[in-house]
């Protein structure tokens, strides 16, 4: 079923191909909104990359996809281990004016694309409140931990192959991508065993290609990480409208429900504790089950209803536009098509089991959505969703670097002796089938360097972070993180809690 993406969306996404000139193939539309400039927002700076995206090691097509944005920390983070030669680089591209930036509207695209981001990127924040600041607060970058963080990488990963995806991480790519194949061949062939296991081998398979391809981290051919973005489809998430969500919202503000998207996606139920209550004080029902039942659910959104959204042009539920705007070089007809997987999916066992087999076709049509979903959402949400990763859990958020605060709102588990008490083996085995997800605070840390280096690397990069003052928030191993979790969602959406946040001043 990858591959049927692949094949089905493949040539309408050529357009963003690192391999092709930017012009070649690119409609009408887009040419408008990618031609004249590219800008990015980087330190309080606007720069045109337009002529220099063809040359950017990850791609052109990385680059896009922050069209109009202001990238500051993933800039830094990114760049880690070659700050000052990049810096260099940066200081040669020409600037814009702030009055000179602006994001020609496509027809009919205005409610996804939010244009008003080109001037601030806090035009991305929804102004549910009517208090929201006009930019995102960013804290400072520089920092002795980022300076220690920096000479790890050195050491370490003296080129940036060395930093990539390791040929055990590509075995097991190749062990799930078979497994994963195969089950699909029995899904379409109305088998209820290889049904069941679908999901569980397609999430190993998407947790060691898509998440790292979309943070450059497989290899340094972007080609290579540009197409296995799309083993995400049909039954995880639509890739046009994660990376927005994923790259340059929550990798940049994570847990400030203000500039976090991830924050919003369980609405009503509150999965920050500094966001105000969306439900009355009054009423007795703690959202909390609201969390639980969307959990079963997500990919469903993530998939289909979030991209399907865009396309109408309607806004997210709860608020005024569209908080998932898929990049602007993206058009209408390449997110139809690349939604048309998931379509197959989600209709094809009523049309061939259901009529005479009603059990197998509703067993074939819910599973892989349902399964999927409680893998993502349990894998993704259990490294932030947790008592002790919330902004108001740090006492010193306000005087920290944005390093330190990425850390401090990241939960790790199963791994790192000193820190969760996980034995090597342990760690490396949790690594391996979560693809690195329970070293979060790392990867937030240093998001260019792939998971598989991470077991190895995790106890020089604790002892940094103890030397700085900075506490790693961790829990035992996964059933601890999930308990903690759920205790937190549903003491943070209990009526007594919401009746505190309605008489106290949000700040």
């Amino acid at each position: 079923m990858p591959f049927l993406t692949l094949l089905l969306i493949g040539p309408s996404f050529s357009i963003l191909s690192p391999s092709r000139p930017v012009n070649a193939l690119r409609p009408l539309a887009a040419r408008r909104a990618t031609t004249s400039t590219l800008p990015l927002r980087i330190d309080g700076n606007w720069y045109d990359l337009a002529d220099w995206a063809d040359e950017h090691p990850g791609g052109r097509w990385f680059l896009e996809y922050a069209r109009g944005r202001d990238v500051t920390a993933l800039f830094h983070a990114i760049h880690l281990r070659s700050s000052q030669a990049t810096l260099k680089a940066l200081a040669r591209l020409p600037r814009l004016e702030t009055a000179a930036v602006a994001l020609p509207s496509a027809p009919g695209l205005s409610p996804s694309r939010l244009d008003a981001e080109g001037a601030e990127q806090g035009a991305f924040v929804l102004d549910l409140y009517g208090d929201a600041p006009a930019e995102a607060p960013m804290p400072h970058v520089d920092s002795a931990l980022r300076n220690e963080l920096a000479a790890l990488l050195r050491r370490r990963f003296p080129t940036a192959a060395s930093s990539k995806a390791t040929p055990g991480h590509w075995a097991r790519i190749v062990v799930s991508l078979v497994a994963t194949m195969a089950c699909w061949g029995g899904w379409l062939h109305g088998s209820a065993l290889a049904c069941l296991v679908l999901p569980f081998v397609h999430w190993v398979l998407i947790a060691h290609t898509v998440h790292e391809a979309t943070h450059g981290n497989l290899s340094t051919d972007p080609r290579i990480n540009y197409w296995l973005q799309f083993t995400s489809h049909p039954i995880c998430f639509n890739v046009f409208v994660w990376i927005p969500q994923h790259l340059l919202s929550h990798h940049q503000y994570t847990n400030d429900f203000r500039h976090d998207a991830d924050c919003h996606h369980f609405a009503p139920a509150l999965i920050s504790d500094e966001q105000p209550p969306m439900t009355p004080a009054t009423s007795p029902f703690n959202e909390g089950w609201t969390f639980l039942w969307k959990a079963f659910l997500t990919t469903v959104g993530t998939s289909l209803l979030q991209p399907l959204r865009t396309l109408r042009e309607t806004a997210t539920p709860n608020y005024d536009v569209n908080v998932t705007p898929v990049p602007s070089a993206v058009s209408k007809r390449q997110l139809l098509l690349s939604i048309l997987p998931s379509i197959f999916v989600l209709l094809y066992p009523l049309v061939a089991f259901l009529p005479h087999a009603p059990l197998l076709g509703l067993w074939l049509t819910l599973w892989p959505w349902v399964g999927m979903s409680m893998i993502f959402t349990t894998m993704t949400q259990v490294s932030h969703v947790q008592a002790q990763t919330q902004p108001s859990a740090d006492p010193r958020r306000d005087e920290r670097c944005w390093t330190a605060r990425q850390i401090s709102t990241s939960l790790d588990y199963s791994i790192g002796s000193d820190v969760t008490g996980a034995s090597r083996l342990e760690s490396s085995v949790v690594t391996a089938l979560c693809a690195g997800l329970n070293a979060q605070s790392l990867h937030h840390a240093m998001p260019l360097v792939s998971c598989a280096h991470f077991p190895a690397m995790y106890d020089e990069y604790a002892a940094i972070c103890k030397r700085q003052g900075v506490p790693i928030r961790s829990s035992r191993h996964f059933g601890t993180a999930v308990g903690d979790m759920l205790r937190y969602v549903f003491d943070n959406n209990a009526q007594e809690r919401r009746s505190v946040m309605t008489t106290e001043p949000h700040s």
